[in-house]
């Protein structure tokens, strides 16, 4: 598929503006920045609002914001690395119920005291925060005096006190060592340093280690040139994120010619829920061109970038200040969103056991085969020292490690010298007799199609379909529109939504509610015209493949283009059983590769017709990794 693209990016966003006088952002040109700038057109009814803050709280865009000189310095030191004095946390800007931990320094007053990454901040001080307030100006101070945060554990909506000492903690965003066979790199953020300092790791380990790990948990992100340029380092030259903004015109950056592939090592990306922005830039262009696995949580799902505006790039307006305007959409190397639905990992592995699950992966090949494992895994080959794999403190990783491999991953155990022989996780689990394994998704019932049996197991090993009490799946049941609207809704990561059900027959107590509102809202379902969604009654074929291609058209590139292109005449012969409003969609997924059954469009669909067409729509997006080799 083409793509129109206006310009190239350098490996930074400069922009200048017609000289004024040095000072803070007056309301006008801010109003004026937005305008010429957002990603999507602002009512002018906003822009004719009083103050900044009440445009930008219209606005509802948490990444939009303005920032005072003291606030802009704060956030800059906490991307680039340096020491800065107070409990050593980094906050998500956006206001949720409170102030989201993204990440805790080490060696800090936050992790002393027992804070977690996820912790949501909803007072200080004993004041009640709110969008508008400081959180950090609030939390920071001088050094040696105490601060009091309040805060709510997510595991079990727990509030607590905590008293904690302002004190100066260093910022390290990147440091690494050698950990056994495996190089670790641990990057907290995606600074001015951390390309310079991910190169003099490869640079001095490559040729000691079997395997390289970078770790992203909790890595907020930073700057997309950064990030770009970090997996470049991984995989050579090459585009690593295309950016569309307001006028759905395309930019992108690329590495530059000379930008060096400095290992052919495998690479194991970790991921966490708190994994944002530019860590899911990187992971996704390690799933994208190659370079690398990723092991861990599903991420953040930050898919817009901003531009911040300051007295460096937009003379004459700032002085010190900055105004941070979201103005673009990003879409890794091949053309997918991670925006809301983050990136899925390689490997989906508890929080507790995804660093020694990607640690049992760094054995390097053995001469004797015996006592050893084969995963062969996206494109690349990892060996997994059983004795290793065994042992206590490993023991609960390696269970989950293998409960986690998708059904493309083939696994093979050593006999003898050099003979490798293929055996299913379940039956290593039983003979190595790990009583904690529980498959994923071993289902009896599954249909003897083998491409409909591996579609339904690879989105149960993910955890995005389930069966039923009797262990079964059910395939050949009818799926109601409630919940096919909630299959996708939770394979897409899309956000329960707390709005009342815009349709009449939806009450707002029903369990599917949040889902068909979050659909509903990203406007992927519409309803039957009269005001009612029918929620009970069973989706039809066509009716999931439209819902289907509207989801396609906000998660890929290529979706989005095809979406934008009417039905030829030879192509309706091919669709002509489709009503009229379900002929260009079936066409689109039929264009992105996915495989229709054409026969009987308007029959109600199966939930394994469901599950076919979801899993080959996360294939065809790309939010699934695949088993292409790497480059």
């Amino acid at each position: 598929m083409k793509k129109k693209f206006a310009l190239l990016l350098a490996l930074a966003l400069t922009l200048s503006l017609s000289a004024l006088p040095a000072s803070a952002l007056e309301l006008e040109d801010a109003k004026d920045l937005l305008r010429q700038y957002y990603v999507d057109e602002i009512p002018e009814e906003n822009l004719a609002m009083d103050s900044l803050d009440e445009i930008l709280e219209a606005l509802g865009d948490p990444y939009t914001s303005y920032m005072s000189a003291e606030e802009y310095q704060s956030f800059l030191e906490s991307v680039n690395g340096t020491s800065v004095v107070g409990i050593g946390v980094s906050i998500q800007t956006a206001f949720d119920n409170g102030y989201r931990i993204m990440s805790i320094l080490d060696n800090s007053p936050a992790q002393e005291a027992g804070l977690e990454a996820g912790d949501r901040i909803v007072a200080v001080d004993g004041t009640t925060l709110t969008s508008d307030m400081d959180v950090r100006g609030m939390i920071g101070g001088e050094s040696g005096t105490a601060v009091t945060i309040t805060v709510i554990r997510q595991a079990d909506g727990l509030q607590k006190d905590y008293t904690l000492t302002r004190r100066a903690v260093a910022i390290p965003i990147v440091t690494y060592e050698q950990y056994g066979d495996a190089g670790i790199i641990d990057c907290t953020s995606f600074g001015e340093s951390t390309v310079s300092t991910i190169q003099e790791a490869l640079e001095t380990l490559d040729k000691d280690v079997s395997i390289w790990i970078i770790d992203l948990r909790s890595n907020p992100g930073g700057t997309s040139n950064a990030a770009a340029g970090s997996a470049g380092l991984f995989s050579g030259s090459n585009v690593m994120v295309y950016f569309r903004d307001a006028d759905g015109q395309y930019s992108y950056v690329y590495t530059s010619s000379s930008c060096p592939d400095l290992t052919d090592k495998p690479l194991i990306v970790l991921t966490s829920p708190y994994s944002a922005s530019g860590s899911e830039l990187f992971s996704a262009a390690a799933r994208d061109h190659g370079f690398g696995i990723a092991i861990g949580q599903r991420t953040f799902g930050k898919g817009i970038a901003q531009i911040a505006f300051d007295e460096d790039n937009t003379q004459g307006l700032f002085d010190g200040d900055t105004l941070k305007i979201t103005a673009y959409r990003f879409f890794s190397p091949d053309g997918t969103t991670n925006h809301i639905v983050g990136v899925l990992p390689t490997l989906l592995v508890s929080p507790e056991n995804t660093f020694a699950a990607a640690m049992l992966l760094s054995s390097p090949e053995p001469l004797w085969v015996d006592g050893f494992l084969k995963l062969e895994l996206a494109g690349y080959t990892f060996y997994i020292d059983l004795d290793e794999a065994k042992a206590a403190e490993n023991i609960a990783a390696f269970t989950e490690l293998l409960e986690a491999l998708p059904p493309a991953a083939k696994l093979y155990k050593g006999t003898g010298a050099k003979i490798w022989t293929a055996i299913r996780p379940e039956s290593l689990a039983a003979e190595l007799n790990l009583e904690g394994f529980s498959s994923r998704c071993s289902f009896p019932d599954l249909p003897g199609d083998l491409d409909e049996k591996e579609q339904i197991e690879t989105l149960a090993c993910y955890g995005l379909v389930a069966g039923y009490e009797d262990g079964c799946f059910h395939p050949q049941d009818a799926i109601t529109r409630a919940q096919f609207c909630t299959l996708l809704a939770n394979a897409l990561n899309l956000p329960a939504s707390t709005k009342s059900p815009s349709f009449s027959d939806v009450s707002a107590n029903a369990w599917y509610a949040p889902y068909v509102s979050a659909m509903a809202a990203k406007g992927f379902i519409v309803g039957c015209g009269d005001g009612t969604f029918q929620p009970d009654a069973a989706i039809t074929y066509q009716e999931a493949v439209t819902i289907l291609s509207t989801a396609a058209a906000w998660l890929s590139m290529d979706g989005y283009a095809i979406s934008q292109e009417t039905l030829k005449p030879q192509e309706w012969a091919t669709y002509y059983e489709f009503a009229d409003w379900a002929q260009a969609p079936a066409r689109n997924l039929a264009e992105l590769g996915i495989t229709l059954d054409l026969s009987q469009p308007t029959a109600p669909a199966t939930r394994a017709q469901a599950a076919g067409l979801l899993c080959q729509l996360m294939e065809a997006t790309h939010l699934l990794w695949d088993g292409a080799a790497q480059e």
